[in-house]
């Protein structure tokens, strides 16, 4: 197993739900070198904020849709409200856990609904009838166990490899590949003349809310977003095939919220290719990213690098290890190549 299945499978298996990131905040600190800040609302800094340098920003969020705490039932049923996009058909019958913040206990629970004859089996139950049984009697003794409003609750699973070792399957690889690379590049490469700066946002699936405030704190003169959307590459996920996994990164030319940056989208199109590496073009036409609040603090260029994930936002989601690995060295070419005096950032 290399360094970045490790790292990437160790990030999947953490929770952090948006405004509730510190197992990853944690982690992250401890497998990034060199300076970091943490800012009051959560985001980390890893470099030189107040260098002299040209600044490029990687920016890779911290959080995953989930779910808190919302009630809780004499007899002992949770009912929860989710953050961020889910299908309720993903959802009914799946193993969860719920982290108590008064003490860290997990509590291990499964969600239920009414009895089926209360629905029809053609229509997709509503998240506000569904709520997690954690095989208790009472209220009383999930309050015993730590348990309160607000807690948040996530899908129970363990990030794996598939059989042929060629894939990583797991929950919150949205966003937590883009942890992984951003991790691996500031690791990875030595600059010169520029300063890399990763940020880790917070609160991205409530809405971008992090990076609102992460711009103003770096105020970068390139600004690369790196998400993930779904693959379009399953049968009748799409009427042309796209965001091909095993194809390499997508380099966006626009989501709902940003417009890319079409001459530094060119330049790290010329660098792929220069260096051989495998790269797509994406259209986030469904969602938005970080790049609209990163993009409209000073209008400086920035650009969405999108890895193709199958199955976002729900228990189990897999991507192409490959697709994880092109990113990061096309990432750090694009930075060696401006370090080196390829282009100046200004041109941009």
């Amino acid at each position: 197993m290399t360094a970045t299945d490790k790292l990437l499978m160790q990030l999947s298996n953490l929770d952090a739900l948006p405004g509730q990131e510190t197992q990853v905040q944690q982690a992250l600190q401890k497998t990034i070198q060199g300076p970091v800040k943490k800012d009051t609302f959560g985001n980390l800094y890893f470099g030189d904020l107040a260098t002299k340098k040209k600044k490029i920003a990687l920016y890779a969020h911290m959080d995953e849709v989930g779910f808190f705490v919302h009630r809780i039932t004499d007899d002992g049923f949770v009912y929860f409200y989710p953050i961020g996009g889910w299908w309720g058909h993903v959802v009914l019958g799946q193993q969860v856990r719920a982290t108590c913040r008064k003490n860290g206990t997990v509590l291990e629970g499964i969600v239920g609904t009414l009895p089926k004859s209360s629905h029809k089996m053609t229509e997709v139950v509503p998240l506000s009838e569904l709520y997690i049984d954690f095989g208790v009697h009472s209220k009383t003794e999930l309050e015993a166990a730590g348990l309160q409003i607000g807690d948040m609750i996530l899908p129970n699973t363990l990030a794996k490899k598939s059989f042929n070792q060629k894939k990583i399957i797991g929950k919150a690889l949205d966003d937590r590949v883009a942890c992984t690379i951003m991790a691996q590049v500031k690791n990875q490469v030595d600059t010169k003349t520029i300063e890399v700066i990763g940020v880790g946002t917070v609160q991205e699936e409530a809405g971008t809310r992090g990076s609102k405030v992460a711009a103003a704190q770096v105020d970068a003169d390139i600004n690369i977003v790196i998400d993930v959307a779904n693959g379009k590459d399953t049968p009748r996920a799409a009427e042309m095939p796209n965001r091909i996994q095993g194809n390499g990164p997508g380099l966006v030319l626009a989501d709902k919220t940003a417009l890319g940056n079409m001459k530094l989208l060119d330049y790290c199109r010329e660098v792929a290719e220069k260096n051989h590496l495998p790269w797509q073009y994406d259209l986030l036409g469904g969602g938005g990213t970080d790049a609209g609040s990163v993009q409209l603090f000073a209008g400086k260029p920035t650009l969405v690098f999108c890895v193709p994930v199958r199955y976002c936002h729900s228990w189990n989601s897999m991507v192409e290890i490959s697709d994880v690995e092109a990113t990061i060295e096309l990432l750090s070419a694009v930075i060696r190549s401006f370090d080196e005096g390829g282009a100046e950032l200004e041109q941009f």
